[in-house]
This record gives structure tokens, C-alpha cells and sequence, in this order.
């Protein structure tokens, strides 16, 4: 479940910022890039604690599919190229199989990351616009661990 941290009232409006509302919108055109140059470069910490968000989320998405896109090249025993059947690697026949069944779920899942990452970015820009800092369900949290 995903966790929101909210300040009261008045605090709400004054701890924000407009970096810390935008950096979900600019996450979606530069994946963890921009948000990490904004996490690099701002000290305001709910800046912060939202590029954190989003780069934790966009970095999780990169995993997958990496995870899904070498599963899936493993699992193919073979491509056809100019009409000619051609074998990629000589996994063996049970492996490329295992491989196979491991990669389709994982493409599958890394198609709905995707599309979540949409409207992930719309809820945690309406969130941060609301003055807090909304963390995307199911994503690493790798950045805490370097804080």
C-alpha cells in the first residue's frame, strides 16, 4: 500500500514546492534523469522526498525490464531473418522453455508498469500539489538505503 505523508493545514502550503509538484511530470520525459538532477541540486525537502518517488519508481521500471527483456532473449530459441530461421543461443531445450514462461509474465508485467507510470505521475503530481509526497506503489526503494 502506498504511503502518503501529509503535513496539516497551513504547513501543507507552506513546506511545498513547485519542484517538488513538477518533478512527477518530468519524470515521464526523462525517466530517473530529471528527477535525480533535481534531487541532486534542490534543498528544499519535499523536492526532494518527491524526486525520490519518482526516481525509486523509474528505476524500478528499468529493472523489470531489463529482468523482462533478457528472459525473453533467453527464451527464444530462435528468430526468422530475411525469411531464414536462424538459432539465437544454444540454451538448452528445457532452459529456453523455463525462460519462456518466465519472460511472457514479466514482458506482460513491464506493459502495465508502464502504463501505470502514467497515472502513478498524475496522482502523485496531484499529491505533491496537495502538499504530500506520495510514493509509488511497488517500486524499489533503493534510495533510502544511500541517504
Amino acid at each position: 500500500m502506498p504511503s502518503t505523508a501529509t503535513l496539516s493545514g497551513s504547513d501543507q502550503s507552506e513546506n511545498r514546492s513547485l519542484g517538488g509538484i513538477l518533478v512527477h511530470v518530468l519524470a515521464l520525459f526523462t525517466s530517473f534523469v530529471g528527477p535525480a538532477i533535481m534531487y541532486a541540486i534542490s534543498d528544499h525537502e519535499f523536492t526532494r522526498e518527491n524526486a525520490r518517488n519518482a526516481i525509486k519508481w523509474h528505476i524500478s521500471i528499468i529493472v523489470l525490464a531489463v529482468a523482462a527483456f533478457v528472459t525473453g532473449f533467453l527464451g527464444a530459441d530462435e528468430v526468422t531473418i530475411n525469411g531464414e530461421p536462424t538459432e539465437l543461443l544454444a540454451v538448452p531445450s528445457p532452459l529456453d522453455t523455463v525462460f519462456t514462461f518466465i519472460g511472457i509474465p514479466l514482458l506482460l508485467a513491464l506493459v502495465v508498469a508502464v502504463f501505470a507510470t502514467f497515472v502513478f505521475a498524475v496522482i502523485a503530481t496531484q499529491k505533491a500539489a496537495s502538499g504530500s509526497a506520495w510514493s509509488y506503489p511497488g517500486s524499489i526503494n533503493i534510495i533510502e538505503r544511500f541517504r
